[in-house]
Order: structure tokens, then sequence, then C-alpha cells
């Protein structure tokens, strides 16, 4: 049996973790979107295919999402940036698969 204690520590560990990791994506959609408003060949190749131009990067500059964030990319389609944006925040606040998995203790 796990002592609770230890419980405690992995489950503050996996917060503070997933906090970090979301502080990371959000990062690099800010970045993202940053640069569809000043570049508006960039954004329109991010509407036409966001994976894409994700994987090309912007001005050298590469960008750093997770595999799965990039395959919930995938799935946006948006006609504008500001449906893009949109789209962008309900993928934020999806939980991942591991968020979702529940903690088991033998």
């Amino acid at each position: 049996m796990i002592p609770l204690a230890q419980i405690n520590k992995l489950s503050t560990n996996h917060s503070s973790t997933t906090k970090s990791h979301n502080m990371d994506v959000n990062a690099e959609f800010g970045r993202l979107i940053h640069a569809a408003v000043i570049n508006k060949s960039f954004r329109s190749n991010l509407l036409k295919n966001p994976a894409g131009c994700i994987d090309a990067g912007y001005c050298g500059e590469s960008f750093h999402f997770p595999v799965e964030i990039k395959n919930r990319i995938k799935q946006i389609n948006a006609r504008s940036l500001e449906e893009f944006s949109s789209q962008i925040i309900k993928l934020i606040n999806m939980p991942s698969v591991p968020e979702m998995a529940p903690v088991f203790c033998n």
C-alpha cells in the first residue's frame, strides 16, 4: 500500500508538472497567434493548414507543441483568426488523456 503522504506528493508533482506543461503550451499558442497577427501570409497558411504551418515555423523560429496538441490542431477548421483563436481556447481547456485518468492505489 502506498502511504497517503506519498500519494499527495505524487499528486502535487503531477499538478505542478501539468501547470508547467499548460504554461508552455499557452506560451507557444501565444507565439503562434502573434505571428499570425503580424504576418498576413503566415495567417493565411495557418488557417489553410495549421499543422503544416506549425511544422514550418515562422521566420526561422520553431513552434514546440506536444504531439497530442498537434493532433488536436489538425482538427481545427477556421475561416478567420478569431475563429481559429476561439477553437484554440477550447482546445487548451480540453483535458488531456493523462489528466482524465484516475489514480489507482494498490
